[in-house]
This record gives C-alpha cells, structure tokens and sequence, in this order.
C-alpha cells in the first residue's frame, strides 16, 4: 500500500511538533500556578498553628453563643483543650503529645488547668483576657486573647 503524497509532509508520529511542546509546557505552568500557593499554605502550617485556630474557633463560638442566648457560656480548661458547657459548640481537642497551660490575670506564671476550671463569656460576649501556651516538647507556642472579641492577639 503506498502512503499518498500529501500525507507525507505531515508527522510521521516520531517526534513532537515546537507548539505542541510549548502548548504542554503551558498547561503544566497553569496548573502548578493554581495548585503550588495552595499546597505551599497547607504544608507550611504548623502543628501549633492548627492547635492555636482550634483553641480560637472554640473561644469565638463560645462568645457568639454567649451573646445570641443572652446569658453566660462557658469553656472548660483541660489540659488536652477547651470543652464547651453547650452542646453543639466546638470543643479544641489538642493533638497527641500536646499539652495546655494557662495564665489567667491574677497568675504570675503558666500553670497546669485546675480541675473544672473555666473560662467565662457573660451576655455581651466578654470574657477574661488569659494567655495559653500550648506545647508539644519540640515546640511551644503562647496564645493571648482579646478579651472584647475573643479573638487572637498576634504576637509582635
């Protein structure tokens, strides 16, 4: 069987054509440019770093029940995290091998959680400004709240 002679001039399936190469090489540039910020965020978030968003998820929904039922609402300190007394709230249940301190106002240093300690919200959503440290034995991490907003005041 012969080829016919305007099928010659076209590939002959050995090799890639330029623009085919640069397409491809294009469409890989695309997707890593999507895909790169968000593995990059994700891996590079520490273990204290989800520990500390767990502990302020708890303290915020915490307050923002506090304030819609109009009456105080409580968080329990335990060692392993924060136990709220409503159900249907989030509890910050710290990892394997961390560990919860507190500071509380009156405190001259970080101190285990005393037995049904708690951490109070009244009915406008105000709390007692208490620092938590939070550590692992490789890393340690302190944890200061606002005690208008409940939210995390950034270190500086």
């Amino acid at each position: 069987m012969t080829i016919p002679e305007k099928s010659k001039h076209f590939r002959s399936g050995r090799a890639f054509t330029l623009f085919e190469i640069l397409l491809a090489l294009g469409i890989a540039a695309v997707i890593l440019g999507v895909t790169v910020p968000f593995l990059a965020e994700s891996l590079g978030r520490s273990a204290s770093d989800e520990a500390t968003d767990a502990l302020a998820q708890a303290a915020q929904a915490t307050r923002a029940a506090a304030i819609d039922k109009g009456e105080a609402r409580r968080l329990t300190v335990f060692e392993g995290g924060l136990k709220p007394d409503l159900a249907g709230l989030p509890a910050a249940e710290l990892a394997a091998g961390w560990k919860l301190e507190i500071q509380r106002t009156g405190d001259s240093k970080f101190r285990k959680p005393a037995k049904r300690e708690v951490w109070e919200f009244n009915s406008a959503g105000i709390c007692e400004p208490v620092m938590f440290r939070l550590s692992n034995g490789r890393e340690t991490t302190t944890v200061l709240f606002d005690p208008l907003t409940a939210l995390v005041i950034p270190d500086e």
